[in-house]
């Protein structure tokens, strides 16, 4: 008998939808080049506009769906994906990039 059933209490787990879209911090590891890393990236974010930024020293912000961010996570050349806190619109209007 599980714990849960023990208690009579229901789990339930759920996350973000697989579609809804953010904008996420990856970086490669040291060891990947750089224009290998940017051009991955566009490959699975699809369009230039998606890869917000990035920036030779190893990292670059992009806005994808979450589904997409979990692949991001399982390849060889990211280090890290993580999620990134700012204001978007105020973000676009600097930087001219799309307001989700």
């Amino acid at each position: 008998m599980s714990l849960a059933e023990r208690f009579g209490a229901s789990i339930e787990v759920s996350g973000p939808d697989p579609d809804a879209e953010a904008f996420l911090f990856v970086k490669r590891p040291d060891s990947t080049d750089h224009d290998a890393f940017v051009t991955g990236l566009l490959g699975i974010v699809g369009t230039s506009g998606r890869l917000v930024l990035h920036h030779r020293s190893g990292f670059a912000v992009v806005r994808v769906s979450h589904e997409r961010a979990r692949r991001l996570r399982r390849l060889p050349w990211i280090d890290t994906v993580g999620g990134v806190r700012f204001d978007p619109a105020q973000f676009a209007a600097v930087t001219g990039a799309p307001v989700p």
